[in-house]
């Protein structure tokens, strides 16, 4: 039995992720192999309906000593080939040899850790071990080599001198046969020895269907190994006004997920038929919300849109309604000043600028699995429940509690800025390298509002880790920046924990005046040179995919924990200017400039 944080089973650790623990390598099970009866439910009626699913369940959480009848999640051992640090002996270790204790060498009794290598399916996702009895008789010298029934393998390093994978062989004691690993990551190095993919997960134990996909072979620590599939949203009060949302109870309907599958399929028309009159709706509406969910990543961004804008809802009621903190138990905030008790031209200018500021007491935050994907974002999206159908769906969430600060920018001077043709030059090259991009499937139309919101994030979590008592890796953003009636144009800078009493307050203190106006006016100082400039600010392009234009890890780059959109889309320009693009809080950088030199006369 290991150990793990509650919220480690849904990321980095969740169900198809690499576990390294204790010199052991594992991978987590679908939920199918979860036990049920011991998870506990998640409660956000407001989630649940928009990813049509009846429930939200976390993984059974244990005391700080279990026991062997404590409950727990499954994860397989892989990669299954194994070999000896000190006799270099190498041994597939099969299911019905597990004992439950690290394995060892049945020669040496030394210890036993995995091979560093695996075979990932670039198309559907399996995985499966590198077959190294193969790989060591792909060049094999002779007719005894080829034929060779009884391998006993070794993985040694030559003595040759050479450097790099080439240096390490695995050879086979039986008949002499041996092979570097130098050719192992080339493309397609397993096909050209007659390897096909598994069709499976390593810990199903059989498959009906072959796959004849490509595999190729990644070190089991890489980051695309797994690529996790996830939709997080803060527990809100309850619209006072219950409107029915018909493409969400389509979603949820129990035979959706049978057509959403396969639209084309035979029994499409009658499933789709039978879910109309279930929910007495028509069925062009149906087929609409089955068209939306094959075009749009299984209708995911569809549901995160209307979960934003629900959110940006709840702090505008805030907003309205100054005064005491309110909301619900999970959700306590209060709308504030920016800058009134300060006085200066530099505080107007930012006040003229940023409109409203939200200090949340508390709030709660459920993340969702939903599935994995392996080798690149194009591969298909393996779903987080690979057990028999018919079963009424649930997912796997893990819920935090934390505190946060919310601030929205000006409508009106933000609608003038962002139709500047300058500004609007920058950001079409920004998106027409977002639609190029093999992840830009995975973000929303890169906007003015988005990259400028996005980036003024960015800024203000460098500069709040400084100032608020947490690291930087646990303050976390989340970007309202829709285009819809709502004009939604705000950004949440959050920290969450899994532990029921949630944080300490320091990001709600530094929300308050005059503490935010002066971070804001720091940042806006830490944004107007990079240490990387010139280079940085004129660069045409940086980042992955070239998705970033002024921004890299001097300026505006945060942790992988932080950000929402993998640190791409960001440019400092857009917030303090150039000389030919206008930034938005470039008035108030003048006007800084400005009081500083007049302070120095």
């Amino acid at each position: 039995m290991r150990m793990m944080r509650l919220s480690q089973t849904i990321s980095p650790f969740g169900v198809g992720s690499v576990l390294d623990v204790l010199g052991e390598s594992l991978m987590g099970a679908d939920i199918s192999e979860w036990p049920y009866e011991k998870t506990e439910r998640v409660e956000s009626a407001r989630l649940e309906q928009a990813l049509g699913v009846r429930e939200l369940r976390s993984a059974p959480s244990v005391p700080s000593y279990p026991s062997t009848n404590t409950p727990g999640i499954y994860y397989q051992r892989f990669p299954r080939w194994l070999f000896c640090q000190d006799c270099r002996l190498m041994r597939f270790v099969f299911g019905n040899e597990e004992t439950g204790e690290a394995p060892t060498c049945k020669e040496c009794r030394g210890k036993l850790v995995p091979m560093r290598f695996i075979a990932v399916c670039t198309t559907r996702g399996h995985a499966m071990d590198v077959p190294w009895d193969r790989w060591a008789h792909s060049s094999h010298e002779n007719a005894d080599q080829d034929r060779c029934r009884s391998p006993r393998l070794l993985f040694e390093t030559s003595r040759g001198g050479s450097e790099g994978l080439s240096s390490l062989v695995v050879r086979c004691t039986t008949c002499r046969a041996s092979r570097h690993l130098g050719d192992l990551p080339s493309r397609e190095s397993l096909k050209r020895i007659g390897v096909r993919c598994s069709g499976k997960q390593p810990w199903q134990r059989s498959t009906a269907n072959p796959c004849d996909e490509r595999i190729e072979v990644l070190q089991r620590g890489a980051t695309n190994v797994t690529l996790s599939e996830t939709t997080t949203a803060l527990d809100i009060p309850e619209p006072t006004s219950q409107s029915r949302d018909l493409d969400a109870e389509i979603r949820q309907h129990r035979n959706f997920e049978d057509v959403s599958t396969a639209p084309g399929g035979p029994r499409a028309t009658m499933l789709m038929e039978l879910i109309a009159e279930d929910l007495k709706v028509s069925e062009d509406l149906v087929r609409r919300v089955v068209a939306s969910s094959a075009e749009q990543n299984d209708g995911l961004e569809t549901a995160r849109t209307g979960l934003l804008t629900a959110e940006w809802q709840a702090f505008m009621q805030a907003v309205d309604h100054p005064g005491e903190p309110t909301g619900t138990p999970d959700f306590v905030v209060s709308a504030t000043d920016l800058a009134t008790e300060l006085d200066g031209e530099v505080y107007r200018s930012l006040e003229a600028r940023v409109r409203n500021v939200v200090l949340v007491h508390r709030l709660r935050e459920v993340r969702v699995l939903h599935g994995f994907r392996r080798y690149d974002l194009e591969a298909s999206l393996v779903d987080v429940d690979l057990g028999p159908r018919g079963r009424e769906r649930w997912l796997p969430a893990v819920e935090s509690f934390g505190e946060g600060v919310f601030m929205t920018l000006d409508p009106e001077r933000l609608a003038d800025w962002e139709e500047d043709e300058d500004v609007l030059k920058r950001v079409r090259v920004i998106e027409g390298r977002r639609r190029d991009s093999l992840i830009g499937s995975r973000f929303a139309e890169a906007t003015p509002r988005l990259v400028l919101l996005h980036t003024l994030a960015h800024l203000l979590m460098r500069r709040l880790a400084f100032t608020s008592g947490y690291s930087a890796a646990s303050i976390r953003e989340r970007v309202y920046a829709g285009t819809g009636s709502a004009q939604e144009a705000g950004v949440l800078l959050y920290t969450a924990a899994g532990d029921a009493e949630g944080t300490l307050g320091g990001l709600v203190r530094q929300g308050e005046q005059p503490r935010l106006a002066n971070t804001l006016l720091g940042s806006l100082e830490d944004a107007a040179w990079c240490s990387a400039d010139p280079v940085c600010r004129e660069s045409r392009g940086q980042g992955l995919g070239s998705l970033n234009l002024a921004g890299c890890h001097g300026c505006c780059l945060v942790a992988e924990t932080s950000c929402e959109r993998s640190n791409v889309l960001l440019d400092r320009v857009l917030v303090i200017g150039d000389q030919r693009t206008p930034g938005f809080f470039a008035p108030t950088l003048t006007a800084m400039r400005d009081a500083a030199a007049a302070a120095v006369k």
